[in-house]
């Protein structure tokens, strides 16, 4: 009782229902991340280097893109963390910590960016491992996509 065994959602294993293509073309035609309540993070389509840059072995490249998971809560104070369709970041409501698309920190008090999981691509299907802490999100002042707000900010 003190200790579930846990067989799916967030803390396991988690294979995500929807097929790699089919969670790029969600988050390519929507504009924003592939949110997967369940296993409490995000879905982003990383462009960056992700093969010698801050994101080695956490990415998992699937055509000529990278998926990446974020965990949903703020490295402030654990908030869960909306992405603004407006502003196109991750933006905290309790605290105003603002994180660019791919979860790096630009602004408010939180001390790093959204922290993320290891994700695998295999034969099409998405696999997170959420059975361990999260792996610490990027330091303050990593931007490795240059991207600034493209709307107003929601918070």
């Amino acid at each position: 009782m003190l200790w579930p065994n846990l067989r799916s959602g967030f803390g396991s294993v988690i294979t995500v229902p929807d097929t790699a293509d089919t969670v790029l073309g969600q988050i390519h035609s929507q504009r924003q991340p592939y949110y997967f309540g369940a296993g409490r993070f995000y879905l982003i389509d990383y462009q960056g280097d992700s093969l010698n840059g801050i994101y080695a072995g956490i990415t998992s490249r699937v055509g000529v893109t990278n998926l990446m998971a974020i965990y949903q809560k703020c490295a402030h104070l654990g908030c869960r963390v909306p992405f603004c369709q407006q502003s196109q970041w991750f933006e905290c409501p309790c605290h105003g910590s603002k994180y660019n698309r791919v979860g790096e920190k630009q602004g408010g008090p939180a001390p790093r960016g959204l922290d993320r999981y290891p994700l695998e691509v295999s034969g099409g299907n998405i696999i997170v491992d959420t059975t361990n802490d999260a792996i610490i999100g990027p330091p303050i002042g990593t931007n490795t996509t240059g991207q600034s707000p493209e709307g107003a900010p929601c918070v």
